[in-house]
Parts: C-alpha cells; sequence; structure tokens
C-alpha cells in the first residue's frame, strides 16, 4: 500500500469518526409525582438499545439528562421506590432531545409481586452526595438532627453542624429554604420520620447556578426531601417541664404541609441554657458581642479584654453574652409556597429574648523572649438583655420561558441592655503593677436590611445568558453607655466617669454584570462587570462628669471620634469553560481598582486617599471518571477591607489596663486561596470515602500589633498599661486538610466513621515592635460509631482526640505541646411496656498543661420515661442533669504572647420533670 493511498484511507477514517461525533446529541427531562407534579429526586433512569446501556439518577428538581448520545432508537425506564415504573421509546435525530415531565404513579399494579430489596444507603449524584434516610435506624420519636449524626461526614458538636470538614451554613428542606440560614433551628424542628433523603453539597450563589460560571460563593448545604406521603399533613411537638432550683423549659413546633405549601411554628422558653435559634440572636449587634473575653490558640481568635474589634464600634456599647447561665424566650415562623406557575416564595420571622448572668474568672501569663513576664488575673459579672427580630425572605419569579427575577432580603432589628462589674490587675512577681474597678453599662439598637435582585435572561442560543445583580444595604447604630472605674498605676490612682453616645450609619450599593456566550457544545464564554461603592460614618462623642454641675458635661475630644470612609471599586473580568466527557474546566480573571477614602474630624483632622489595583485570577478543575468518583480542585484570589472599628485611630479606654485604637494607615489584604477535595462512594458495599485540602495564604494579612507599655505607642498613655493595634503584615498561611471514611460494621448492625485532620497555621505579629510568627498546628483523629439495629435501640459513641503544638518565633517560653480529647456516648432505648431510657456522657480530658489545669472530667445526663397514648405520641419522664456533679468551663487559650486560663459559671445539677406530646397527622394525597 503506498503513502498516498495510506494517507487516503486515514482522512476517510477521520471523516467518518468526525460525522459520527457530529451525531451525538443529549436527552433530557424531568421525574414528577404524576398526581401532584412533586420532583422526584433520585429516581433511577435507564437508557438502553442493543448497541449500549446508560443509566443516571434526577437531581433535587427531579431532573436528568443523557449527554453524548448517539443518533438511534431507544427504550427508557423511570423506576423510584414506591411508585410504579414506566418505559417508553425514544428516538435521537442527532440534536439534543427534551422529554418534558415524566409522570409516574404512586403504588404497585396488584397482580405484581413485590421485590423487597435492600436500600442504598449513600449514592452519588455529580457533586450532590445522598444519602437515603430508611437505611438509617432511629426512635419514632427522633428529630432530624438525631438522624443526620449517623450519617458518614457530618459532626454535629456543641449546637454546630459540620459536613466534610466544613460549618453547614443552611437547611432546605425540599428544595426551599427552612427557617432562614439556620441549621440547628431547622433540624432540630423536623422529626425524622417524615424524611426521606438528605443531600449534601456546596450551593452556589444565584447567578453561578444560572451562568455556570463558579464565583468562588458556595456554602455548605443539606437538602431534606421529605417523603411524599408526608408532604400533607400537621406534625410537631410539644413539651414542658420543670424542675429542681426553679429550672423550667417549654416549648415546641408544629409543622402545616399541604403540598408546597409549608407553614411552620416554633417556640421555646426556658433557662437551662437551651437556646434553638440562631447565635446572630445571641451575640448581639454586630459580628461577635464579646467584650474582649478569651484568647486565642496560636493567635487565633479572639484576644484578651480589652482587646475587642479595634477603634471605637458598636461593640463598645455592648454586654456579651459570655457563657453563664441564660434565659430564653423566642419564636418563629417560616412560610413558603408556590403562587401559581410562576411565583416561589419563601420567608421566616423570628423573636428571641435572651437574659445572660456570666460570672468569670480569668488569668493571662505574660511571655517575652526572656521567659515570664507579668500576670494579669481578672474577676467580672455581667449581665445583660438581648432582644432581637429576624426577617429573611426569597421571592423567585418565573416571568416567562426567558426571563426571571430573584429577590433576596434580610432585615435584623437588635437592642441589647447590660453591665459589666470587672476588678483587674496586672503582678510584677507580687508587686501589683497597675489595678482597675470598674463598671460598665450600655443600651444599643441596630438595625440592618440588606437586598439583593437579580434579573436572569435565557438566549434562544443554548448557553447564551445575561444576568444583572443589584444589592444594596443599610445598618444604622445608635446608643449610648456610661463607664465607671478607679485606677491605680505605680501607686497613682486616677478614675474615670464617663458618658458616650455613638450614631454608626453604613450603607452600601452594587451591581454584577455578567454575559454568557457558547463557542461549541463543549466551550463558552464569560464576561462580567462589577461596581460596589460603601460608605461608613461614625460619631462618637464622650462627656466627663463635672463634679460642680452633677453633669456629664465636660467634653472629651481625646476619646471622641467624627469619622467617615468611602470605598469604591470596579472590578472587569472574563471566563472561559470547557467540558469534555469526565473533564470540567473553568478559568476567570478580573481586574479590580479600588479607592479607599478615609476622613477623621476628631480627635484630631487627618485624610488618607489610598488607591489599589489588583489581578484576581481563578480557576476550578473537576474529573469525574465515573458517577461514584469525583475529583475537584478549585484556586480563587480576593481581596479584604479593612472595617471601620480597625481603621478608626482613637483609644478604647473601657479597659485602662489593656487599650485598643485603630489604624487608618491600613490597607487591603489580597488572599490566594487553593482547594482541592476527592470523593468515592460505593452504593454496593455502603461505603463513602471523602478527601480535602484548602490552604489560604494572605499579603497585607491584618495582625495585631502589641506594646506592653503604652507610653511606648504614645507618650501621653500610661506606662503600665498596654494598647493593642492592628498593622497590616505579610507571612500569613492556614492549611488544614480533613480526611474521612463510613462503612458499615455488619455484625453489630452499625456504622463507623473515621476521620483524620490536619491543620497548620502561622500568624505574623508585632510585640513591642519585634516581629513574632505564632506557629499552631493539630492532628486530629475522630471515631464515631452509629448504631443501625432497630428503631427501639439508639446509641451513638463518639470520640475525638487532638494533638496540638504551639510555638513562637519570638517568645520561646510560651511554646507548648499538649493533648486534648472528647469522648460522647448517647443512648435512647425503649424497653418492654413503653419505658423509655434515654442517657448522654460527655468526658473531656487535657494532659500537656500545668497540674492545676489538666482537666478528666464526665458529664453524665440521664432521663427515664413512659410512653403514653395512642400510638405511644406522648411521653413523661424525670431527667437528672449532671448526675456526677463535674460540669464545669474551665478552657485554656494560647496566643502569641501569653497563657490563658478561664474559668465561667455554668448550670449545676438539677432534676426535671417532663411531658412532651408528638402531633403526627397525615392525610393522603388528593386525586
Amino acid at each position: 500500500m503506498t503513502t498516498k493511498k495510506k494517507i487516503q484511507i486515514i482522512l476517510v477514517l477521520q471523516l467518518i469518526g468526525l460525522c459520527c461525533y457530529a451525531q451525538t446529541a443529549s436527552i433530557a427531562g424531568k421525574v414528577v409525582d404524576g398526581k401532584d407534579l412533586t420532583p422526584l429526586v433520585g429516581a433511577h433512569i435507564l437508557l438502553k438499545n442493543t448497541a449500549a446501556t446508560q443509566t443516571t439518577i434526577s437531581d433535587v428538581e427531579g431532573a436528568f439528562r443523557f449527554e453524548n448520545v448517539a443518533t438511534g432508537r431507544y427504550t427508557l425506564e423511570v423506576s423510584y421506590i414506591g411508585y410504579q415504573t414506566i418505559s417508553r421509546t425514544v428516538q435521537l435525530e442527532g440534536k439534543d432531545l427534551q422529554l418534558g415531565r415524566l409522570k409516574i404513579a404512586e403504588g404497585v399494579e396488584l397482580q405484581e409481586v413485590e421485590v423487597v430489596e435492600k436500600v442504598v444507603p449513600i449514592i452519588q449524584l455529580g457533586d450532590t452526595t445522598q444519602f437515603n434516610a430508611d437505611a438509617y435506624k432511629t426512635l419514632p420519636d427522633a428529630d432530624a438532627i438525631d438522624l443526620i449524626e449517623k450519617m458518614p461526614t457530618v459532626v454535629v458538636d456543641e449546637g454546630t453542624v459540620q459536613a466534610q470538614g466544613e460549618d453547614v451554613k443552611q437547611v432546605l428542606v425540599d428544595g426551599k429554604p427552612f427557617f432562614g440560614n439556620d441549621p440547628m433551628a431547622a433540624l432540630q424542628n423536623l422529626p425524622a420520620e417524615v424524611i426521606d433523603k438528605i443531600q449534601v453539597y456546596d450551593q452556589q450563589s444565584d447567578q453561578a447556578q444560572f451562568t455556570g460560571f463558579d464565583d468562588g460563593e458556595t456554602s455548605k448545604t443539606i437538602n431534606i426531601i421529605t417523603k411524599p406521603d408526608m408532604r400533607n399533613g400537621q406534625f410537631g411537638k410539644i413539651y414542658a417541664g420543670y424542675g429542681s432550683e426553679d429550672r423550667y423549659q417549654g416549648g415546641g413546633n408544629i409543622n402545616i404541609f399541604n403540598g408546597d405549601q409549608r407553614i411552620s411554628f416554633i417556640g421555646l422558653s426556658n433557662n437551662i441554657n437551651q437556646q434553638n435559634f440562631s447565635t446572630e440572636d445571641l451575640l448581639g449587634v454586630v459580628g461577635t458581642a464579646e467584650r474582649g473575653r478569651g484568647g486565642r490558640r496560636g493567635g487565633r481568635g479572639r484576644g484578651g479584654p480589652g482587646r475587642r474589634q479595634q477603634g471605637i464600634s458598636a461593640n463598645d456599647f455592648l454586654v456579651a453574652q459570655q457563657g453563664g447561665i441564660t434565659a430564653s424566650d423566642a419564636l418563629g415562623i417560616n412560610f413558603s409556597d408556590n403562587w401559581g406557575n410562576k411565583l416561589n416564595v419563601a420567608a421566616s420571622y423570628f423573636f428571641n429574648q435572651s437574659d445572660n448572668t456570666s460570672e468569670q474568672i480569668l488569668s493571662q501569663q505574660f511571655f517575652d523572649e526572656e521567659g515570664l513576664t507579668d500576670l494579669y488575673l481578672e474577676e467580672s459579672l455581667s449581665q445583660s438583655t438581648n432582644v432581637n427580630h429576624r426577617f429573611s425572605g426569597i421571592f423567585d419569579y418565573k416571568i416567562n420561558k426567558y426571563n426571571s427575577l430573584i429577590l433576596r432580603t434580610t432585615a435584623t432589628w437588635q437592642g441589647n441592655d447590660g453591665q459589666e462589674d470587672v476588678f483587674g490587675q496586672t503582678l510584677s512577681d507580687t508587686d501589683v503593677l497597675n489595678q482597675t474597678e470598674s463598671h460598665f453599662s450600655a443600651d444599643l439598637t441596630a438595625l440592618n436590611v440588606n437586598n439583593a435582585l437579580l434579573w436572569r435572561h435565557q438566549f434562544e442560543k443554548r448557553g447564551r445568558t445575561f444576568s444583572i445583580k443589584v444589592s444594596n444595604g443599610f445598618a444604622p447604630k445608635d446608643g449610648e453607655s456610661y463607664l465607671l472605674s478607679d485606677n491605680l498605676f505605680d501607686k497613682t490612682s486616677t478614675s474615670l466617669d464617663q458618658f458616650s453616645t455613638l450614631d454608626n450609619t453604613q450603607w452600601n450599593v452594587a451591581t454584577d454584570i455578567r454575559y454568557t456566550e457558547p463557542l461549541t457544545r463543549r466551550n463558552q464564554l464569560m464576561f462580567d462587570y462589577r461596581m460596589s461603592y460603601q460608605r461608613e460614618e461614625s460619631t462618637k462623642e464622650t462627656f466627663d462628669f463635672d463634679e460642680t454641675t452633677q453633669e456629664y458635661d465636660v467634653f472629651n475630644e481625646d476619646l471622641s471620634i467624627i469619622f467617615s470612609n468611602d470605598y469604591l471599586s470596579h472590578t472587569l473580568g472574563g471566563g472561559y469553560r470547557f467540558k469534555s466527557g469526565d473533564w470540567r474546566l473553568m478559568t476567570r480573571a478580573s481586574i479590580q481598582w479600588a479607592e479607599l477614602l478615609t476622613e477623621q474630624r476628631l480627635p484630631y483632622e487627618a485624610e488618607t486617599d489610598n488607591n489599589f489595583f489588583n489581578v484576581l485570577p481563578m480557576a476550578m478543575l473537576s474529573y469525574r471518571p465515573s458517577k461514584l468518583v469525583h475529583l475537584r480542585l478549585r484556586y480563587r484570589t480576593s481581596t479584604g477591607l479593612p472595617s471601620i472599628e480597625q481603621l478608626q485611630n482613637v483609644v478604647d479606654n473601657s479597659n485602662p489596663l489593656q487599650l485598643t485604637a485603630g489604624n487608618p494607615g491600613l490597607v487591603q489584604s489580597y488572599q490566594h486561596n487553593l482547594r482541592g477535595n476527592y470523593s468515592k462512594t460505593n452504593t454496593e458495599k455502603s461505603t463513602l470515602f471523602y478527601a480535602m485540602i484548602n490552604g489560604t495564604f494572605a499579603h497585607n494579612y491584618i495582625a495585631s500589633s502589641t506594646y506592653f507599655s503604652a507610653s511606648d505607642y504614645d507618650a501621653s498613655l500610661e506606662e503600665n498599661a498596654q494598647i493593642t493595634i492592628p498593622v497590616n503584615m505579610d507571612g500569613y498561611y492556614d492549611i488544614r486538610s480533613f480526611l474521612t471514611y463510613g462503612f458499615p460494621v455488619s455484625p453489630i448492625k452499625s456504622n463507623l466513621n473515621i476521620d483524620l485532620t490536619a491543620n497548620y497555621t502561622r500568624t505574623p505579629g508585632l510585640i513591642d515592635e519585634e516581629r513574632n510568627d505564632a506557629n499552631s498546628s493539630t492532628a486530629g483523629i475522630g471515631l464515631t460509631l452509629a448504631s443501625n439495629v432497630s428503631d427501639r435501640v439508639d446509641f451513638t459513641v463518639s470520640s475525638r482526640s487532638n494533638f496540638n503544638t504551639v510555638s513562637n518565633t519570638l517568645n520561646a517560653a510560651s511554646n507548648t505541646n499538649y493533648f486534648n480529647q472528647r469522648t460522647k456516648l448517647k443512648l435512647n432505648l425503649i424497653l418492654g411496656k413503653g419505658l423509655v431510657l434515654r442517657t448522654d456522657l460527655i468526658h473531656d480530658f487535657y494532659n500537656g498543661f500545668s497540674d492545676d489545669f489538666d482537666q478528666n472530667y464526665l458529664l453524665w445526663n440521664i432521663s427515664v420515661g413512659k410512653k403514653l397514648f395512642k400510638d405511644n405520641r406522648g411521653e413523661i419522664s424525670l431527667r437528672v442533669f449532671d448526675l456526677l456533679e463535674q460540669n464545669n468551663t474551665l478552657t485554656r487559650n494560647i496566643t502569641e504572647f501569653y497563657t490563658e486560663d478561664i474559668q465561667t459559671n455554668v448550670l449545676q445539677q438539677y432534676v426535671m420533670l417532663s411531658f412532651r406530646y408528638d402531633v403526627r397527622h397525615f392525610r393522603a394525597k388528593r386525586g
């Protein structure tokens, strides 16, 4: 054969291949309930002919798609547990085929032989991990929280829910928000028996979902899919109890489901620290309302007394919910419905009032490069009342086939009224360097309103889209505070008697425009532009008490401030997306220009004008060799703006021994983030493997600079006081990894989950203008064994051990290695004649600290109950809290220049008699 003929044959084969390739297309559809048209998630779809067979599973919307299907005649079969299987013939002619809604009927034909098959616990739906609730056994009266903590990669601890190593930000029910963004409120108020499936995934922003281009704005989400036969009816619970020491609790929830219309009510009242709603209700008006108590391991987290958010902020007028004992009264309502075929609505409202009493003993041992230095001791008593109203709503309107609108709105009003008494002193050996005795009271209110409106337009050509998002926010705060303190510095006494007012307003507006254009079926371009503007104004006026007039009428200019800042940014960029077979690639790059203007009028006049120019690249690579294996890598860059509190150069003297101030010279930070995750699901063996690694590196990180003698920073300040200010520094990075493997242990009918964690953080800082890098590393292992025995035996045993190392480049004397372990047992049994035994134990163990701190204590709670009424819906029980009387909250924090121990008052042993009744009433679907 001549070379010429070989070339001709090769060309012919290539043309044949191209023709064959050109004759592939996609087949898509949506599986719905035959009566109420509810999407069916996890339906099994089979596409086959004599040459090939493909399978897939419907997603949260009931949708499915087969890609790259060759021209020909196929048989399509759709099956779903509890529904009749349907089969139809489809003919593919070389162009995409849309089958529309495939309706399947509930139940099976009488003449059919029902085949009972093993329930598959775990399946993978693209990026979503789905758990089948029927594969996990719980007691009949269990809540969603009891069910979900049995599932691999999910950890519930101390009021937080984690999945795949990340905090869960929101819980959806049948794809719709349930009680806003509060996971615990949703999970504690939904009974396990109504749950069909639980999905875990990273939810993208509305605009990213529409365009297909990841923008990095993801949140870990749990979507609870209810059983189709329990979407019409009323269910919930009511409970009440009273016990020794005047301890009480009462509350409940009721859910009214009528197809798409869902109405839920929840409420509680107690004085045993049960706070059912979002932590936003409890932390005050801005961020964390901590008045600086606590510390940070290896330089992370909060600082010591007085080390609040830098400068003058709303925090100056808050008394924190600092642990201790809290009495709560709360009420919430959640509503969702489809109004016609075009408008979907979901909204929630919360009211919460919490009264907190906290008694705290704190000690801080400071270090320098030569070893131990000063010791700071403090005792405090704080009391506060926090009132919160919170509303959130989502309105999704489909204008027509090509256009839609989504409006998201939130509004929060908070009021905080409290007071705190503090006694603190700094010792050098046995000598008193300084001392303070103060009384602080505050009354602050704040409003925070945010709106985001997104218009989405889909062109006739698939993949061509245009969207505009407009958002705005408005957040005014105002209030007043009183500070009375007697201070001692080097045997010189001083006193403060001051009254302050705060008027703080922040508003912002932003526009985000995106356009996507398909090049081919596998290639797509995106262009975007974003403009944002933010303005903040802060006025604080401080007045000293005049003994002559007996009024607060002496204006203190040094402790007052008039400050504002304006931030304007323009971001222009584009992106490219490619998909082929098992591979997905997305790249984006943006050019950002920003300007930060600050203007200060008190206590002195100053202006700054900083301009920033940054290139912000981003990339995402996804590889899915099968439906059960997924590898994903993502690189992202971003910028971070200093807060108005960090920019204000005025001294905060609420703790005269440990001062803070802002820094108007701060510039925005620049972060790099790289994240990778890998998952593999084996449906036959019911195993799940998940691994994640995440790394962050920052330029111009906003770090802390501390002077042990405040006069070294400002000669007008006390020599024996400390002061901390924010500064920009390079060298911050954080690396963390998470690996988990879950599998059934058949001999004991249980599921075992093993997870490994490793974290390393380097935090730069300055101590008396000397650089210090605080290095913190943690390696941990966790084991969770959850029962799957029956609906009368429910136990969960978990243990988490961490090996910790803390080191500082400047203060070697503070370097520490220590070990901590927390082990928990939860056991619920239903015995003969309706007797119920419930018990939980928590064992905390610390080793590696000094003898007076190493802890080894056990918290044991136990209750015995009796089921009552028809279907055992009622229960009366007697519960003992802290049976061994060992409850305590002694904690240790290690920072770059001190070790801190904190002890707070806690609930002591009490006995409570309680009654609970479960409401269950479901009705058949209408024909």
